[in-house]
């Protein structure tokens, strides 16, 4: 009994050692257990952290980029209603150009209808009085042939020739509008002036060169067109009266010598050709009215 007692008490005190081993070896894993835990959540914090911020980053991004895209859209829309307003200010510009183009071309159409009833009513009265004269109702002219006025080489009115432009005066006093009154408003809208063109042939003066016969013709075109211009005003005064849309005269002189052949003259490339000896008297339409454009020209000024 006592040997399996002592036995025992030995194989007891024997176990203690065994024990404190065992704990020991226990709480060295859980301390490691532990530490691993704690190195992972470390390691699992950084990486939320750098997720996190990298989530900022991206976020921020994309705001910025959103803020682009609207803005972008914002400057589509203004351009396109640019556009619109744009396209809607053309279409009324051109309308508004149609219409005036529409009305200019009306006006010159009235004002050359009324410049060949003119030219025609001319004509019938001058014959009336036994006076030939031809009109051309597309250039506005008409013609007194030079023959029945002067001499060979002369710029001096004959006294039957005198005569001739007495009767025109007289008759365009009576047919110029407004010549017998002032102020003349009517013929400013029709005329911008009547030029009383002298012309010649090409034939050379005796003992002359070309360019010298040249410039002694164009001398003598403008003292020929001179003196009938000096004979219309001595007959009726009240001539002097009529003016165009600027006050000006409108009665007016020019020469041109041998410079414009009668295009529709059989002789025109001849010399000596008595259709090109001439006075002409050319009826110059006045523009239009600056008013019929100003629609187009205030709307087209008024855009930025």
């Amino acid at each position: 009994m006592n040997g399996r007692r002592a036995a025992r008490d030995r194989s007891a005190a024997g176990d203690e050692p065994a024990g404190d081993g065992y704990f020991a070896s226990v709480s060295d894993l859980m301390v490691g257990v532990l530490f691993m835990f704690l190195l992972m959540l470390t390691v699992f914090a950084l990486n939320y952290k750098d997720a996190e911020q990298a989530q900022t980053v991206e976020r921020a991004t994309y705001e910025a980029a959103q803020r682009d895209l609207e803005q972008q859209q914002t400057l589509a829309r203004q351009a396109r209603a640019e556009a619109a307003r744009e396209s809607l200010e053309n279409e009324q510009l051109r309308a508004l150009l149609k219409q005036a183009t529409a009305r200019i071309r009306q006006d010159l159409g009235e004002r050359a209808a009324s410049r060949t009833s003119l030219l025609i009513a001319l004509q019938r009265m001058m014959h009336e009085r036994n006076v030939v004269v031809s009109i051309d109702p597309e250039t506005g002219i008409l013609r007194l042939p030079a023959d029945s006025l002067f001499a060979t080489g002369s710029a001096t009115l004959e006294p039957r020739a005198r005569a001739v432009v007495r009767t025109l005066a007289d008759v365009l006093v009576t047919t110029l509008p407004c010549a017998d009154a002032a102020p003349c408003s009517r013929s400013a809208s029709l005329l911008e002036t009547v030029l009383v063109e002298g012309h010649t042939d090409r034939q050379r003066f005796e003992g002359l060169d070309i360019a010298a016969s040249q410039d002694r013709n164009d001398r003598l075109s403008a003292d020929r067109a001179l003196a009938v211009f000096l004979e219309l005003r001595r007959a009726q005064p009240g001539l002097d009266r009529v003016v165009n849309a600027a006050g000006q005269p409108l009665i007016g002189v020019s020469g041109y010598g041998e410079r414009r052949p009668r295009a529709d003259a059989a002789c025109s490339a001849e010399a000596n050709c008595p259709a090109n000896r001439r006075i002409d008297l050319r009826f110059v339409l006045s523009p239009p009215a600056s008013i019929e454009m100003q629609p187009v020209l205030d709307d087209a000024g008024g855009r930025p």
